[in-house]
């Protein structure tokens, strides 16, 4: 039996998803939030050095795994996409990879000169379909070293297998692709991140992913407003063609906020359940109070699942 342990660290939550998997079978051992002094939404490099945040942050760490017995499972954490630098580049493939690696240290020095070279990057290919026909859009993310530095620092703490970071959208993403792959197959959707102060939209057409856009939020009072609009300039621009669901997660969704985009009109609005398809202990399959919030563990699940693939 393989097992591992997804963690997600997100606004002032830690969340803890630990899954198994035997014959293809994936079940959910347990699934924990905990609250914590700390504002995950804030640059990490600021607290790199923070030896009261290491420490509070790697102890509610050390707490879970001591109480649950976690001893040699490999660690998925995701981390929120304030922690990266995303931008979409339009890029000739035909001039290879130094080309495209070049093209984005350069946007990053628009953005970053004085530490362009100091980001670990990732690239996914959006297949776009654009004029000529060996081009396509790239979406870059780009984490600064010191961003991970913190993480590493967090669980070599813990004295834990850190095996995978990944950025909470696309681990939210990797959830819906594989957990959901009847509702995504042949159709287009619209998955939706909130959190404090941001709210990220990822656009899947027939399972695979093909645009990205993010939009900032101040004014708490406004932001069902402010969510609606964009949401409803988006369907409306052309950019997303054909949406016909909205999948929603993030942390701490009210119920006022639900009921504001349900009134949106055309596509069907869903609350993601990332545990719905699985199999789970009664204790969590007849706990209202959890299923009501497990949209929360969207990115941590989708954490354990990547190490499980």
């Amino acid at each position: 039996m393989n097992k591992s342990l997804g963690i997600s660290f997100s606004a002032s939550h830690i969340c803890f998803t630990e899954l198994s998997s035997e014959s293809g079978n994936i079940r959910l051992d347990n699934a924990e939030a905990v609250s914590i002094d700390f504002d995950f939404e804030d640059s990490f490099f600021k607290h790199k050095s923070s030896q009261k945040d290491l420490n509070s942050i790697s102890g509610e760490i050390q707490n879970y795994c001591t109480r649950r017995g976690i001893h040699g499972t490999d660690i998925a954490l995701t981390i929120g996409t304030s922690q990266a630098f995303l931008i979409t580049l339009p890029f000739d493939y035909s001039e290879g990879k130094q080309s495209l690696n070049s093209k984005i240290y350069w946007e990053l020095s628009n953005y970053y000169p004085d530490n362009y070279s100091d980001f670990v990057i990732n690239t996914y290919r959006l297949n776009s379909i654009l004029p000529c026909k060996d081009s396509d859009e790239f979406l870059v993310i780009a984490v600064q070293k010191n961003t991970l530095e913190f993480v590493r620092r967090i669980f070599k703490i813990c004295n834990l297998n850190l095996a995978l970071v990944d950025i909470d959208h696309f681990a939210a993403e990797h959830t819906l692709r594989k957990n959901y792959p009847e509702n995504i197959a042949g159709k287009n959707a619209l998955i939706v991140g909130l959190r404090k102060g941001r709210v990220d939209y990822g656009y899947l057409c027939d399972r695979k992913y093909k645009s990205y856009v993010y939009s900032r939020y101040n004014s708490e009072p406004e932001f069902n407003l402010s969510l609606v609009r964009k949401i409803n300039s988006l369907l409306q621009s052309g950019q997303l063609p054909g949406v016909e669901t909205i999948y929603i997660y993030g942390d701490e969704i009210k119920t006022d906020t639900i009921e504001a985009v349900g009134k949106i009109e055309g596509p069907e609005i869903v609350l993601v359940n990332p545990f719905e398809s699985i199999s789970a202990s009664e204790h969590f399959l007849k706990n209202e109070i959890f299923r009501k919030s497990s949209y929360m563990f969207t990115p941590s699940f989708g954490g354990a699942l990547r190490l499980l693939s």
